[in-house]
């Protein structure tokens, strides 16, 4: 039996992104963990289970058994379809019956008559669901919405203001000029760090084409992603939140999934991770003179907090730049430190080694010492994230100085504990 989508509203998402993110893209979590972890009942699991399955494809839906346990979990051919389906979990958020026919029948009026008033749309109204009656106040609130949202505008007439579909945007557009829009729209609905925008008008010109222009647009292939992180869309709405409160120069408030008391922090810089996929915001926690680079996916609840004063707006503007002084994420400590890493290869016979040192190291200093043997210099805040980035080296680098980090000695340390599981080296 098919799911009904007007029964499964969306009323409290931070449910849905929850459910989306522990268990379709970890992939590992049964029902019964994700119970236990969240603290929710079993029949509150189905129900928001139920909503997610009306707005996700069944291909984009899997299921495997391990052991006892069924577990859920997405895939997608990254190379077949660039189609973001969790974008559609938004699309029907908390809305009323009463919402859906003032957004069809006003629209169906004013196609009929081009102006009119509030009072006149209120007469030709249809009156034939008792649960849904419009009055003159109610329809004024959903007049004002579609004004707001652009469907509809207003015109002085005397003292009286009428209504009136808003002109068609896209007129002046040749069709090619709208097919090389979608195309655009491809792309940045898969770099963009707000990637719903660009899904949901891409959606729009699609159907537009379709009804008004009897045009399909064909299915593009034209892009591959090597890093394509579909389930960033999950968190749009948090990151918008951040995103407005900078603009506007607010404090925000964040509280994490798990249950913690509601930090108040001076958002700073945002940072996509582009080979994992994670995004942070750099705050300034004042309770605790400290910086915190958060998650945004464990962001459970952001609000938009007072204005900030003037110390708390310098204390912004000096993160503007934060992300230049990591290497990666962390915002361990107040001073950099200056890394020094030795690199030694045959440059005949490996010459990509030179070009990731380039590629990859930020923007540190290189120097050549002689044939084959190149100094690398850099500073950060943490030089320990870079374990991973000269352990990836092998042999051919060697980390001489790391200031009062020491990072040199924890690799010194590590590498000793792995010869050691080794008995016959």
């Amino acid at each position: 039996m098919a799911l009904n989508k007007s029964t499964l509203l969306i009323r409290d998402y931070e449910n849905i992104r929850s459910i989306l993110r522990d268990v379709y893209i970890y992939g590992c979590f049964s029902k019964d963990d994700y119970v236990e972890k969240q603290g929710i009942s079993g029949r509150k699991y189905d129900k928001e289970q139920q909503r997610i399955s009306a707005y996700l494809p069944k291909k984009f839906i899997r299921k495997r058994r391990i052991d006892k346990k069924v577990v859920l979990y997405c895939t997608y051919d990254g190379m077949e379809s660039s189609e973001n389906y969790l974008a559609d979990t938004y699309r029907n958020k908390s809305f009323t019956a009463l919402d859906v026919m003032s957004f069809f029948f006003v629209q169906e009026l004013l196609n009929e008559t081009p102006e009119m008033t509030a009072g006149e749309i209120l007469d030709l109204l249809p009156d034939f669901n008792e649960e849904v009656i419009f009055t003159k106040d109610n329809l004024r609130v959903k007049l004002d919405e579609l004004v707001d949202k652009g469907f509809i505008t207003t015109v002085k007439d005397g003292r009286n203001v009428k209504y009136k579909l808003s002109s068609d945007i896209w007129s002046d557009f040749s069709e090619d000029e709208l097919l090389d829009i979608c195309t655009y729209l491809e792309f940045m609905k898969n770099v963009s760090p707000i990637e719903m925008p660009y899904c949901f008008l891409y959606d729009k010109i699609k159907l537009y084409l379709r009804t008004e222009r009897g045009v399909e647009v064909p299915e593009y292939k034209i892009f591959s992603f090597k890093h394509s992180h579909l389930f960033n869309v999950l968190d749009n709405d948090v990151l918008l939140g951040i995103l407005r409160a900078k603009a506007d120069s607010r404090l925000i408030k964040v509280a994490d999934s798990y249950g913690q008391k509601a930090k108040s922090l001076i958002p700073g810089e945002i940072v996509h991770d582009s080979v994992y996929g994670r995004q942070y915001v750099y705050c300034y926690y004042p309770d605790e003179d400290r910086y915190l680079a958060l998650r945004i996916d464990k962001i459970g609840e952001l609000t938009i907090d007072r204005e900030m004063t003037d110390e708390e707006r310098s204390l912004a503007r000096k993160m503007a730049n934060y992300s230049d002084e990591c290497w990666a994420t962390s915002s361990y400590g107040d001073k950099t430190s200056e890394v020094v890493i030795q690199f030694m290869f045959d440059e005949e016979k490996e010459p990509y080694i030179l070009r990731r040192i380039s590629t990859e190291g930020h923007g540190g200093a290189i120097e050549k010492k002689s044939d084959g043997l190149y100094e690398y210099r850099i500073s950060v805040r943490d030089p320990d994230e870079m374990i991973p980035w000269i352990r990836s080296f092998g042999e051919r680098a060697k980390l001489i100085s790391s200031g009062e980090r020491k990072t040199e000695e924890k690799i010194k340390e590590d590498w000793k504990r792995a010869l050691e599981k080794y008995d016959s080296l």
